[in-house]
C-alpha cells in the first residue's frame, strides 16, 4: 500500500498530509478580462461566497420553465417538469508491475510457510498486482413538486472492489475495511419545507429534515432536523440529531449546534458557529468589504474551552478584472483540539469487528503560517500566477514525519496558443526543515524521518473538437525527492510519468470519459517496483 501511495501527482499520498496545499484556478476557455461596468456584479458575486451562511442557492432547472404551447401536462409530465436526476458512473483499474526481485528491506513473493526463508521475508500480498473497482454515484430529488414550498433531495453512493484485494497490496483501499469488500452509502435523504413572503413571522423561515450535512464550526452529517430564519439584518440556524458514520458504531450518537450571522450593513457581517459533540466546538468570523476592490475575513476558534486557531485574510481584485492578490496569516494558538478529526474521541463499539485500527499521526502542534498568492492577466491568451506559503513550528522540537517547519512556492501559467487549444505548466518546490535522524536511540525511532526536498514540474495541453463536444489533454510530470531516516539520506530521486484523458459529450444529458496515467518506477522501492497504471473509464448522465 505504501508503494502506490507514493505514485502518481493525482492520488492521496502521505506527502499530501506534509504540503500546505495552493490551489490555483484553471480555465478551460482563454480568459477574458470583464468590462468595468461589470466590476459591481464581479465583486458582489465574490462577497456573496465569502458570507454565504445559508444553503448554498441552486439555479432554477430548466424542466420549471413555462410550456410555451399553453398546454395542460399530465401528473407524470408535471413532475417530470420538477424532478432532477445526476448519475455518475466510473470503473477503475489498477496495475502495478514488479520486477521480481527483493525489495531493499527483504520482503520476497514467497508464500509464507512458517519456517525460516533465506532469501528474505515472504509476503506474496505486497506483490499483488492490481485491482478492479466500480463507483456509482446518483442524485435526484424534486424542486417544487406538489407544492412550491417544498423540496426534497436525496444522494446516494457505491463502491464496491470487482477483484479480492489483499492487506498489504499496493492497491489496498478503505473498501477493504468493510464487509464483502463494498460499501453503500446514503449520504443524503432530505425534505426542505420553505415559507413565503406573506407568511408573516414565519416568512425567510425553513425547515429540513431527514439525512442531512449542515456546515458551521465543523461538518455535522447526522438523522435529524435543522432549522433556518432569515432576516434582513440576522440569520440564525438551528440543528441537531443523532450521527451518522459508514466506518464505525459509535457509544456518543447525540449531535447539535447553531450558527447565527449578525449582518452589521451590507459590507460587513459577524457569524457565531458552534458545535456540541463529545465538546463544544465554537467558531467566530468577521468579514468586512472595502471600497468594492478589497475583502477582509478573520475568525478565531476553540475547542473544549480552549482557543485553538487564529486566522485573517485580505482578497484584492482589480477594476479591470486583470489582476488578483490574496494573503493570509494562520496561528496554531494551541494543540488542546483533536487530531485532524473531531468524532476520533467517540467510543466505537464495533472495534472489535474491525480489527484494523487507524493511522496516529499524533497532535497538531502548534506553528504559525503566512501565505500569498496573486495572478495577473499579462495578455489576452496568457496568464500567470504565483504562491507562497511559509509554516514554521512553534518549537522545532515538535517535528514529526508528518508535521514540520516548511518553505513552499508554485508559479504556473495558462498559454492559449490557438483557438481551442489550452496549455498549462506549473513547477512546485518545497524544502521543510527537518532535524537531523543521528540522535534516534531506537530502531524504530521516528526522529527526522521524512521528505527534506520536492520538486516538481508539470506540463499539460488540451484540445476541443466538434464545437466543444469532444476534448482531449496530455500531460507529463518530472520530479525530484529529498529523504532521510536513521539508516538512509536520499538525495534527488527521479521520479516521472504521464497521464491523458478525454471526454465525448453524446448529447445534452450524457457524457464519456476515459483517464490513463503512468508512473515509473520510484526508487526508493527499487529493484521490486517497475511501474504502476491507472485506467478510468466513466459515464455521467444528467437529466
Amino acid at each position: 500500500m505504501a508503494i502506490s501511495a507514493v505514485k502518481g501527482p493525482g492520488r492521496q499520498t502521505i506527502l499530501s498530509l506534509l504540503a500546505a496545499p495552493l490551489l490555483f484556478g484553471q480555465q478551460t476557455t482563454p480568459p477574458v478580462a470583464p468590462k468595468p461596468a461589470d466590476q459591481g456584479t464581479e465583486i458582489s458575486s465574490a462577497w456573496d461566497q465569502v458570507i454565504a451562511t445559508t444553503v448554498p442557492h441552486i439555479a432554477p432547472d430548466p424542466a420549471l420553465a413555462a410550456d410555451p404551447s399553453g398546454k395542460a401536462k399530465s401528473s407524470s409530465g408535471d413532475f417530470l417538469q420538477h424532478f432532477f436526476f445526476e448519475s455518475r458512473s466510473s470503473y477503475e483499474r489498477y496495475q502495478t508491475n514488479f520486477t521480481g526481485n527483493p525489495t531493499t528491506s527483504g520482503v520476497i513473493d514467497a508464500p509464507v510457510t512458517g519456517t525460516f526463508n533465506p532469501a528474505g521475508i515472504p509476503s506474496p500480498s505486497a506483490f499483488q498486482p492490481g485491482a478492479n473497482r466500480v463507483e456509482e454515484f446518483i442524485d435526484f430529488g424534486t424542486r417544487g413538486y406538489g407544492s412550491d414550498r417544498i423540496n426534497t433531495h436525496v444522494a446516494l453512493r457505491y463502491r464496491q472492489d470487482l477483484t479480492k484485494v489483499d492487506t498489504g497490496s499496493p492497491a489496498e483501499n478503505i473498501i477493504e475495511t468493510q464487509s464483502g469488500n463494498k460499501l453503500y452509502e446514503l449520504l443524503d435523504a432530505s425534505v426542505e419545507i420553505n415559507s413565503k413572503p406573506g407568511d408573516g413571522i414565519l416568512a425567510g423561515s425553513s425547515l429540513l429534515f431527514g439525512r442531512i450535512n449542515v456546515y458551521g464550526a465543523e461538518l455535522a452529517s447526522f438523522d435529524g432536523a435543522s432549522v433556518t430564519v432569515d432576516k434582513p439584518r440576522w440569520n440564525l440556524t438551528l440543528f441537531g440529531g443523532r450521527r451518522f458514520t459508514f466506518f464505525a458504531d459509535p457509544v456518543q450518537r447525540a449531535i447539535g449546534g447553531a450558527n447565527l450571522t449578525f449582518k452589521i450593513d451590507p459590507t460587513m457581517s459577524v457569524e457565531v458557529q458552534t458545535l456540541w459533540y463529545l465538546k463544544g466546538s465554537n467558531r467566530i468570523a468577521f468579514r468586512k468589504r472595502i471600497h468594492d476592490r478589497w475583502l477582509t475575513s478573520s475568525y478565531l476558534r476553540a475547542y473544549g474551552g480552549s482557543p485553538i486557531d487564529f486566522s485573517a485574510s485580505v482578497l484584492y481584485s482589480s477594476r479591470t478584472g486583470r489582476d488578483s492578490f490574496r494573503a493570509g496569516f494562520f496561528q496554531k494558538l494551541t494543540n488542546n483540539d483533536y487530531s485532524y478529526d473531531y468524532t476520533t474521541g467517540a467510543t466505537n463499539v464495533a472495534s472489535s469487528a474491525n480489527q484494523l485500527l487507524r493511522l496516529y499521526l499524533g497532535p497538531i502542534n502548534k506553528y504559525t503560517q503566512f501565505n500569498v498568492e496573486a495572478h495577473r492577466q499579462f495578455l489576452p491568451n496568457l496568464r500567470g500566477g504565483a504562491a507562497i506559503a511559509v509554516r514554521h513550528l512553534d518549537d522545532k522540537n515538535d517535528t514529526t514525519p508528518f508535521e514540520t517547519s516548511f518553505r513552499d512556492y508554485k508559479f504556473n501559467g495558462q498559454y492559449f496558443p490557438w483557438s481551442k487549444i489550452e496549455t498549462f505548466f506549473e513547477y512546485h518546490q518545497r524544502s521543510s526543515d527537518r532535524l537531523s535522524p543521528l540522535g534516534a536511540t531506537t530502531l524504530d525511532g521516528l526522529t527526522g524521518t521524512g521528505e527534506t526536498a520536492v520538486k516538481d514540474l508539470t506540463g499539460e495541453i488540451r484540445r476541443a473538437f466538434g464545437e466543444g463536444r469532444f476534448s482531449l489533454s496530455g500531460g507529463v510530470y518530472y520530479r525530484r525527492i529529498s529523504m532521510q531516516d536513521t539508516f538512509y539520506y536520499e538525495q534527488n530521486l527521479h521520479q516521472s510519468g504521464v497521464l491523458g484523458s478525454a471526454w465525448v459529450r453524446l448529447d445534452r444529458r450524457t457524457r464519456v470519459y476515459f483517464d490513463y496515467s503512468l508512473d515509473n518506477d520510484f526508487y526508493l522501492f527499487s529493484p521490486d517496483l517497475k511501474n504502476s497504471q491507472v485506467f478510468r473509464l466513466g459515464v455521467n448522465w444528467k437529466y
